[in-house]
């Protein structure tokens, strides 16, 4: 029991320390329980958006553009947390995987709101492997369009 308690302390001490370690190297961190964007998202509330629209479109792909607004919202809100936190790390990644929710869409507006993460991404974070990893990618390569199964058969 006693080193079940010391070996959880030394776990916390040790993930306390690095989190600023991290901080210290990476730059300005947005606190979580920060809001960006006309609807006031925080970070984990763009992540879980991101996330949970995903989904939606993966299981209901013929419905996609119903989710476009909610994802847009979040884009919003990821551009505010770009323009106060520049040197955030998490950034893009959001943008990376945010950019694939959209093109997964297959929509005008989505495929346009892509192309804005992508350019956030290039722009302010060229540097970073999620810029290197989306430098060749196409939407079709990303989010294929799916043909629907004739089950009739």
């Amino acid at each position: 029991m006693k080193f079940g308690i010391v070996l959880s302390a030394v776990v916390a001490l040790t993930l306390v320390g690095s989190g600023a370690g991290f901080a210290a190297t990476h730059g300005a961190l947005a606190p979580l329980d920060e809001y960006f964007g006309k609807q006031k998202m925080s970070p984990l509330g763009i992540e879980n958006t991101i996330h949970d629209t995903s989904l939606r479109v993966r299981y209901d792909p013929a419905h996609a553009a119903r989710y476009y607004q909610g994802l847009e919202s979040a884009e919003d809100a990821l551009h505010d947390w770009a323009r106060k936190y520049p040197k955030d790390p998490w950034l893009p990644g959001r943008a990376y995987y945010m950019s694939h929710v959209f093109w997964s869409m297959h929509t005008a507006p989505a495929d346009a709101a892509a192309h804005r993460c992508r350019l956030l991404l290039f722009t302010q974070f060229q540097r970073s492997r999620w810029s290197a990893l989306a430098e060749h990618e196409t939407q079709s390569a990303v989010a294929p369009v799916r043909v629907a199964k004739n089950r009739s058969s």
